[in-house]
């Protein structure tokens, strides 16, 4: 990469990880992020289906 030491992602997920303290953070953040968009995604739909009908 430009400008920095970093050869491979290792590095970086090394950093992420140790900063945060576990890999629990980001399983947790991934799972609320998911969930959030299946239920965007659903109420859209339900809007989108009355206005067709």
């Amino acid at each position: 990469m430009i400008g920095t030491d970093i050869t491979d992602w290792a590095a970086v997920e090394g950093a992420y990880y140790a900063g945060m303290g576990s890999e629990a953070f980001w399983l947790f953040l991934s799972i609320a992020l998911c969930a959030g968009a299946l239920i965007l995604g659903a109420i859209h739909e339900k809007k989108a289906y009355s206005k067709a009908h």
